[in-house]
């Protein structure tokens, strides 16, 4: 590292930065989640490859988690998907996860 780029550095750092707060948002590529499962208290994770499946199922599970894959429904593809959905409507899921109860754990 050159005097250069420690005097950059310090620079940076130095400088102070009027941030505002970012509003709170899904972001545009984020889908809505299943209001029904929402409801049995189920939390959308993420559209998943469904040969990885097995891999997502057993971490989760390893973590205290009930795991749900469903099928990608219309309103999880975004316009900029058109061509493709037929690709994520037949490789893909969406994966839906819940925190184990203590009495499903055996605890209760």
């Amino acid at each position: 590292m050159t005097d250069s780029d420690v005097d950059l550095i310090t620079s940076i750092e130095d400088e102070e930065y009027d941030v505002e707060p970012a509003e709170l948002r899904i972001p545009d590529f984020e889908r809505p989640p299943d209001p029904k499962l929402v409801a049995e208290g189920w939390e959308r994770r993420f559209m998943a490859d469904s040969r990885r499946l097995k891999e997502y199922a057993e971490l989760y599970s390893s973590m205290g988690f009930e795991v749900r894959a469903e099928p990608i429904r219309p309103e999880e593809i975004g316009p900029d998907c058109g061509d493709c959905s037929l690709v994520l409507y037949r490789l893909f899921v969406t994966i839906y996860t819940r925190r184990l109860s203590a009495g499903t754990l055996g605890l209760g």
